[in-house]
């Protein structure tokens, strides 16, 4: 008997012997690195201690990055013909606003973007269906929470502290009459880039609050509130300049929601265009 057991006892050792060499190359295999955004998001909370802020987390696909360009060239060359119009029908500050937002744009990176829309952790969590293969952003990453909200009114643009429960009805009331005049409606752009239309005149007030990092842009008026805010009548639009007007009204908002949404972003490149 003793035999017997000595005998099993040496088959049981060698069988955990071979376990352990077979299982030892899958044992020193290193870590299989993120392929996906929240794969991403998790090596980062591992790695780092600090809490992230998802509200102003963000995401830039290669997709949006190949537009951008053109799409603040086409601006600058919009709001150039409106700032020309502006000036032969005499309206000074229209005009100097007006190339106030083309000299932003021209001094902006579009680069430094990002694609609207939830690219955090708990979001994409919860819709695995949506969670970006890293080989299709261009940089991913997180930006600290601003204090301002920018302000891209008929006066120029402007960066206005923030403060807990201000919104858009308090943002306007704080801006000089300049600013808004003859506008009807402003859109709003959150951090996350979403984009809203809302009453600003006195005929159809709207609000909404406000978070660290939104933008604000003061829509042009329609021709009939530019014609009443120039010297003299039938002056303006001139040929063209409605169509300009619109082409702002509609593009503008879509190129600032895809602006990061803070000055202090850390951001990460991985992956190849795809």
């Amino acid at each position: 008997m003793v035999v017997t057991f000595t005998r099993l006892g040496r088959r049981f050792a060698a069988g955990l012997a071979g376990l352990a060499i077979a299982a030892a190359p899958a044992l020193a295999q290193p870590t299989l690195a993120p392929t996906t955004l929240a794969e991403a998001w998790l090596a980062v909370l591992e790695a780092e201690p600090e809490p992230v802020t998802w509200s102003h987390s963000v995401a830039l696909r290669h997709a949006t990055t190949e537009r951008l360009p053109q799409q603040r060239e086409r601006l600058v060359e919009e709001l150039a013909t409106l700032v020309i119009s502006a000036r032969v029908a005499g309206n000074a500050p229209l005009a100097a606003g007006l190339a106030a937002w083309a000299e932003a744009l021209e001094e902006d990176d579009p680069r430094m973007a990002r694609t609207p829309g939830r690219f955090d952790l708990p979001w994409l969590g919860a819709n695995l269906r949506q969670d970006p293969p890293l080989a299709r952003l261009a940089h991913w990453g997180r930006c600290d929470v601003p204090d301002w909200v920018e302000v891209w009114s008929l006066a120029g643009v402007e960066r206005r502290p923030w403060r807990s429960g201000i919104d858009l009805a308090a943002l306007m009331d704080g801006l000089p009459a300049a600013a808004t005049r003859r506008a009807d409606h402003a859109a709003v752009i959150d951090p996350l880039g979403q984009v809203r239309r809302l009453g600003i005149a006195a005929w159809n007030p709207e609000t909404t609050p406000l978070a660290p990092g939104s933008r604000v842009m003061v829509q042009l008026p329609g021709p009939q509130g530019l014609r009443g805010a120039l010297p003299f009548p039938g002056a303006f639009p001139f040929p063209g300049t409605t169509i300009e007007s619109e082409l702002i009204n509609e593009r503008l908002p879509a190129y600032l929601a895809t602006r990061l949404p803070g000055d202090d972003c850390t951001l990460q490149g991985k992956g190849e265009e795809g």
